[in-house]
């Protein structure tokens, strides 16, 4: 077995985290080595001590509490003096006191003390039994080298003194005299000052006239002098140690209520367990009670944000590597109401004898108003920057930042275009650049043509994704010089640097675009058109506003056209109101009536030919969308409906299958269930419908209520998925209609149902599947007819093969 240099500790304990727990705090001493090992067994100790393998015994009291006293006796058995130092909680002081008193050099209360105290009381240990066996071997040798023996007893550094059994003092080395401030003679003859019991340890305050006070620390021992029994009483000078203590306490006292007053949170890693303590003031900043964190480092890492983790380890890691003197970092934490707070966090390693990291410890502090005072001064500085920029949009572009920064305040969030804002800024600047040096400007306004109808037949998504479209056609065929944007809705403007031809021309080219673009989405594929006004700056013109209004004008009267057109502004001709034809003007009103009818009757009569071609594939349809419309308007008569929506809803009730004319007529005759992708072909059919009819102006109305009527009160139906109100009135009519004739109607594949059971179904479902209101007005105009039918049959009886 090798040398070994350091002191070499054994602990009599249970269970090893007494010498974890010594490594780990004596290894925080640098220029000192240790050797700590722990044994549960007395006999193991026992044989180390007699075998010279250990320099200092510790022992566990909470291992040993009943039996200390014994375990000490045993371990001095056989002259036995190796140091024992007793290690104890704090509630078992006072037991730790009485086993140094049973023979104990020391003793230390766990959390009290670091790694230089500990370092200190082991050497202290180690050292006073020294001296102890010193002064015993001496003893020994007393009477056969006397003066040798007196020679080193007066060369100790120590103070030595001897007293006998009345405690009157019978030598005093020299260290002992300088101690007590005496000179030659010293205290011979006196009784001593202190009465220390053998085998005690005891501290003394020496009051000295000619100097300051000190405090000495005495241990007692039996011996003989002149053949008689004595004391040989051992002190050293601990003032220094004792200055040290009281300075160290007073700071631990300082550093606790600095602590206590300070808004910062305070936390302490050590390496070596992984466990973190983390001050209340920390887990506050998180929301969090004292109880309510653990000592793991994921109770830090798990609240951080996700974009700042990765930078926050690798700052750690740098420090802990040695590779910054310090470790700071600045991230957000999760609080317990679910926000983030940013924290300035910075701490510093201590690192062991090779330079190791063994423990990481530092502040955390909140500095979320800082980071909102430097938003809030990144925002004005990004005003100023704006500000400027619009002050002087002649000069050189801004840095890219303020660029980004400037495009979300001057650009519409759904196409990507200058905003309302921006581009009447804008014009109003180019206005007065026109008019000041004459130079060309025109104005175009561009509207989508029954947007209103794209956004009821096919929902506000695909609305949007229109406008995004359009959108990009414009910014692809314009040229940077242009200013496009959102005017509002469905508009858009383009303000240009061109004569009325050039704008024409440019006019044109977007119209064509538009009209040649199919508008794909979600399996919808739509054609949508667009009226253009064009408006150019001339000298008569005296306001921005008065050229807006002039383009409005034109685009309207292509509009009025026939939509799908380019006009540009003219002044209209005034007509003296005498010259006016009235007779004309009403024959002439008389025969677009008359006309339009005509057109809606010739345009039903394909749709019943429709129809009839869905007719000629399931023989059920036909009648069963005369029942639907017939039923429909029953309920919508019985709901108060105005009477111009009770003939939408009417044709609406003609026209709701029309779309099964492109479904497979193996699936419209099936006799069993439908398979999965059978159903999803069926369920296509309102789509269909609608697609065929969605040129059909006067149809308008209608389409939305063919689209949805198989939508659900609850949100579960089709084709969209709507609920509530969010399906048209005429759509939830029409629902509890077509499931009415569908119950009540006999097909091959199920038996119908009678009027009362298939009313007890509707009912089942109102709130659900259907509207409750409809439901209940429709149930009322049911029963209404079943009583009117009783009336009518004399047996008073209804016989459900009639219906």
């Amino acid at each position: 077995m090798g040398t070994v240099k350091g002191t070499r500790i054994l602990i009599l304990e249970k269970e090893e985290r007494n010498a974890a727990e010594v490594r780990s705090l004596l290894d925080e001493v640098r220029g000192t080595s240790f050797e700590v090992r722990s044994t549960p067994k007395l006999a193991g100790v026992l044989s180390d001590v007699k075998k010279g393998r250990v320099d200092v015994v510790a022992l566990d009291l909470s291992y040993q509490k009943e039996c200390y006293a014994d375990t000490i006796r045993q371990i001095r058995t056989g002259g036995n003096s190796v140091p024992i130092v007793v290690m104890a909680d704090g509630r078992d002081e006072s037991e730790a006191i009485r086993a140094f008193h049973s023979g104990a050099q020391d003793y230390l209360i766990r959390g009290s003390f670091d790694g230089l105290m500990l370092a200190h009381v082991v050497r202290s240990a180690k050292e006073r039994q020294r001296i102890v066996t010193e002064l015993e071997q001496k003893s020994q040798e007393f009477q056969a080298n006397e003066a040798r023996l007196l020679n080193v007893v007066s060369s100790n550094a120590d103070g030595i003194v001897v007293v006998n059994k009345d405690n009157v003092v019978q030598f005093m080395n020299p260290a002992a005299k300088r101690l007590f401030g005496r000179k030659a003679g010293g205290m011979l003859g006196e009784e001593f000052a202190v009465r220390v019991s053998p085998g005690a340890t005891e501290e003394y305050t020496v009051e000295r006239a000619a100097d300051k006070d000190i405090v000495v620390e005495m241990r007692a021992v039996r011996t003989e002098w002149e053949g008689k029994d004595a004391c040989l009483v051992s002190m050293r000078d601990i003032t220094a140690r004792k200055r040290a203590d009281l300075v160290l306490r007073r700071s631990e006292e300082r550093y606790a209520l600095a602590v206590r007053g300070s808004k910062d949170g305070l936390w302490d890693w050590n390496l070596k367990t992984d466990e973190v303590y983390y001050s209340s003031t920390w887990k506050e900043m998180v929301g969090c009670e004292p109880h309510e964190m653990g000592t793991s480092p994921n109770e830090w890492f798990k609240r951080v944000h996700k974009e700042d983790l990765e930078r926050l380890r690798a700052d750690i890691a740098a420090h802990l590597g040695g590779a910054t003197p310090h470790f700071e970092s600045e991230h957000r934490l999760r609080h317990q109401d679910g926000t983030y707070r940013w924290v300035l966090s910075r701490g510093t390693a201590i690192r062991d004898a090779r330079g190791k990291a063994i423990r990481i410890a530092g502040s955390q502090s909140n500095i979320t108003e800082r980071k909102e005072a430097e938003k809030n001064l990144r925002q004005a500085l990004g005003d100023l920057k704006y500000a400027l920029a619009s002050e002087k949009v002649l000069l050189d572009e801004l840095d890219k930042k303020n660029r980004e920064l400037v495009e979300l305040s001057i650009t519409d969030g759904l196409t990507g275009l200058f905003n309302h804002r921006f581009i009447q800024e804008r014009f109003d600047f180019e206005f007065k650049r026109a008019k000041r040096y004459d130079v060309l400007l025109s104005c175009m306004l561009l509207d989508i043509d029954h947007f209103k109808k794209v956004n009821d037949t096919y929902g506000h998504q695909f609305g949007d994704f229109v406008l995004r479209e359009i959108a990009g056609i414009i910014k692809a065929n314009s040229r940077d010089v242009d200013i496009c944007g959102r005017y509002g809705g469905e508009e858009f403007m383009i303000i240009s640097n061109q004569d009325e031809n050039g704008a024409m021309q440019f006019a044109s080219k977007l119209h064509g675009r538009v009209e040649g673009h199919e508008f794909r989405h979600e399996g919808q594929v739509v054609r949508v058109t667009v009226s253009i006004g064009v408006a150019s700056y001339t000298r008569d013109v005296l306001s921005k506003q008065e050229l807006i209004e002039r383009a409005d004008t034109a685009m309207y009267r292509a509009k009025e056209d026939g939509r799908n057109l380019i006009r540009v502004w003219k002044p209209q001709e005034t007509e003296d109101e005498s010259t006016l034809d009235k007779g004309g003007i009403a024959d002439l009103k008389e025969r677009f009536v008359s006309l339009s009818n005509q057109m809606r009757e010739t345009y039903m009569e394909s749709t019943y030919a429709l129809l009839r071609a869905v007719d000629a594939k399931d023989h059920y349809t036909y009648q069963h969308s005369q029942n639907v419309s017939r039923y429909s308007v029953a309920c919508a008569k019985a709901m108060g409906l105005p009477e111009e929506d009770i003939e939408v809803v009417r044709y609406a009730g003609l026209l709701h299958d029309i779309g099964k004319v492109g479904v497979d007529e193996r699936i419209l005759v099936k006799k069993g269930p439908l398979t999965y992708d059978e159903f999803e072909i069926l369920k296509k059919h309102p789509v269909i419908g609608v697609n065929i009819l969605k040129d059909v102006q006067f149809l308008e109305k209608e389409a939305p209520i063919i689209l949805h009527h198989h939508e659900r009160f609850d949100g579960n139906g089709y084709p969209q998925g709507l609920r509530g109100r969010e399906i048209p009135a005429g759509a939830r009519i029409m629902a509890v209609a077509d499931a009415f004739d569908a119950m009540t109607t006999d097909r091959e594949f199920k038996r119908k149902l009678s009027y009362a059971e298939a009313v007890r179904e509707l009912e089942k479902g109102s709130g659900t599947q259907f509207a409750p209101k409809v439901v209940k007005a429709f149930v009322s105009v049911v029963r209404e007819q079943l009583s009117e039918e009783e009336n009518r049959d004399g047996s008073g009886g209804v016989h459900e093969s009639d219906h």
